[in-house]
């Protein structure tokens, strides 16, 4: 009889302490009160490179003739540019085409080639931006007849990036303590960040040249400032205020 009495009070004593490790468990389990924020941060920086494109088309009534004249033209044109303070490592061919000039005739409803025309380009980098104007301006007089774009870059966003990653964190931070505070409570540490993404400023094209008018003395050039963007997900510890 006590052998039985001590086998169900040891039954009894093994699901209490089973009840209370499931209960310890279930406390260990519980996600913590947490706010998360997701942020932007943003840093305008000024290109300090330029990249135009530009070249020459030629015409002529067969395509030998109109290569030539083209060679003959791309050399005066990247000679200029040369001359304008640029080493022939920042200057590369960027497109070459043949390509006939058809005429269509009324009375046969045909076309026909009436010459062939090449184009030539080059694109150019150039560095400071300040030197844009002079380039393009050399390139024209030398006989360049198309301009095809100018883009602004930026040549190293790592320090930008860095700021703009700051910047993100900090306003994260900002905008987790507002929450919290609105709800009642307070932030009491970080628990995660993750950098989501990072927005490398594309190149800003300028397609309308003043170069191109004839009255244009002198092609200005206004790079402006460009955005580096560093996007975060930060994750807080919340406590309620007692």
């Amino acid at each position: 009889m006590k052998t039985k009495s001590f086998a169900r009070a040891s039954a009894l004593l093994a699901a209490v302490t089973l009840a209370s490790t499931l209960s310890a468990q279930d406390n260990n389990q519980r996600p913590l009160p947490q706010v998360v924020i997701t942020a932007n941060g943003e840093v305008q920086v000024t290109p300090d490179r330029a990249r135009i494109s530009l070249g020459v088309d030629s015409e002529a009534k067969t395509a030998q003739e109109a290569s030539q004249l083209n060679a003959a033209a791309q050399t005066k044109i990247i000679d200029a540019i040369r001359k304008a303070g640029i080493p022939a490592a920042s200057i590369r061919t960027s497109g070459y085409n043949v390509s006939p000039v058809q005429e269509y005739i009324p009375e046969t409803r045909k076309w026909r080639v009436d010459g062939y025309r090449v184009s030539n380009m080059v694109v150019v980098v150039v560095e400071p931006v300040a030197n844009a104007g002079k380039v393009i301006d050399a390139a024209l007089a030398a006989g360049a007849n198309r301009v095809a774009g100018l883009s602004f870059e930026i040549k190293d966003a790592t320090s930008a990036r860095e700021q703009a990653m700051t910047e993100a964190v900090k306003r994260a931070r900002r905008e987790a303590e507002l929450v919290a505070r609105a709800a009642g409570g307070e932030i009491v540490g970080l628990i995660e960040v993750m950098v989501n993404s990072y927005e490398q400023p594309q190149p800003r094209p300028m397609f309308e040249m003043q170069a191109m008018r004839a009255d244009a003395s002198s092609t200005p050039v206004s790079e402006g400032t460009q955005p580096v963007i560093v996007n975060v997900t930060t994750r807080w510890e919340y406590k309620t205020r007692r």
